[in-house]
């Protein structure tokens, strides 16, 4: 973005700087370890980090939206994520070090008491039917898209003098703390596919929210206040673009599957249908499970021959999925491959 463009947007967004935030006082949010300062901001911080780590853990133990929305506008977590971005704006090499090991801890703090919390309480999730984990462990870019928007918001927030008042709808728009407190959860159960989902999510999150906040640091004019050449934070830069490139690329492939995920529970519907149309089986519905997809039958007697399903279903391009009957009673059984 040339210099000329960014002062149109400051002119635009900050009333000629006259509503922009003073670079000391940005600083004072964020930074939560100067040179200078003692460690009361940190410990405040930490104090908060793990209070809400165990109200987001509990809340998605017992499957409570409510109480994971608490946790979200508890979570001071996005602080060392703005505050990565600002220090890389005035070219803060020191700071970007700072921040960044700072937020590293955080994340491996958050995870931690999820894991420690889930293999001490006598609660048994199960990631089908929690909505918290499932919810948080297939992310996309669309997600990615979100983050960017609340980026854009939260450094607007802190930025304007005049917005303090939207941080809690930023808090409560970007997932911070759940993402991190589902891996927890779901390692203390050994499943290590659906922690790296939750973990995209808020690394996706993460930098997302750094480039945004760059972006608009660098609107609000905080940029000029560099004492060093932009060569001095080329190495975090070019990590973070590695980084959301990656993430891009990961969640584009999450898309897709995604995609074809419905296409395949379309197919199913309609073959399973068919296969069910004149017996005494209804279909509930289809699901995605870990290997494949379970169709939900709801009925008495002997199932039709599923001959009739597989001559009428044919899988997505690269998917051979498992398919598994499951009657509403909770009985269940492999859907048996037609004989000859």
């Amino acid at each position: 973005m040339s210099p000329t463009m960014i002062g149109r947007f400051n002119e635009f967004l900050f009333d000629k700087g006259s509503q922009t935030t003073s670079l000391e006082g940005v600083e004072e949010q964020l930074f939560l370890l100067t040179r200078n300062s003692g460690i009361d901001r940190l410990v405040r911080y930490g104090v908060l980090l793990a209070l809400s780590a165990v109200i987001a853990t509990g809340g998605i133990l017992v499957d409570s939206t409510a109480t994971v929305i608490g946790a979200m506008i508890v979570a001071p977590l996005a602080t060392p994520i703005l505050a990565v971005g600002l220090a890389i704006t005035i070219v803060h090499p020191k700071q970007v070090g700072r921040s960044a090991a700072i937020l590293a801890m955080s994340v491996a703090f958050v995870v931690i008491i999820g894991f420690v919390l889930t293999l001490v309480l006598p609660v048994a999730v199960n990631a089908d039917t929690n909505s918290q984990v499932a919810g948080r462990v297939s992310p996309n870019l669309i997600d990615l898209f979100i983050a960017i928007a609340t980026g854009l918001v939260g450094g607007f927030a802190i930025t304007r003098s005049d917005l303090a008042g939207v941080l809690p709808g930023v808090a409560i728009a970007i997932s911070l703390v759940p993402p991190l407190s589902v891996v927890g959860v779901v390692l203390a159960g050994g499943d290590f596919r659906q922690a790296f989902g939750a973990l995209l999510l808020f690394l996706s999150n993460a930098v997302a929210m750094i480039g945004a906040g760059t972006l608009v640091f660098a609107i609000a004019g905080y940029n000029r206040a560099a004492r060093k050449s932009r060569s001095e934070v080329k190495r975090p830069i070019l990590i973070i673009s590695f980084i959301g490139g990656a993430l891009i690329v990961l969640l584009a492939l999450a898309s897709a599957q995604s995609v074809a995920q419905a296409v395949e529970i379309r197919r199913i519907n309609v073959a399973a249908t068919q296969w069910l149309n004149g017996s005494s089986y209804d279909l509930v519905g289809v699901r995605p499970a870990p290997n494949g997809f379970i169709i939900e039958v709801i009925g008495t007697g002997n199932l039709p021959d599923t001959k009739a399903f597989y001559d009428s279903f044919e899988p997505v391009l690269w998917f051979d999925p498992t398919l598994e009957i499951r009657q509403i009673t909770g009985n269940q059984e492999p859907l048996p491959q037609p004989q000859g």
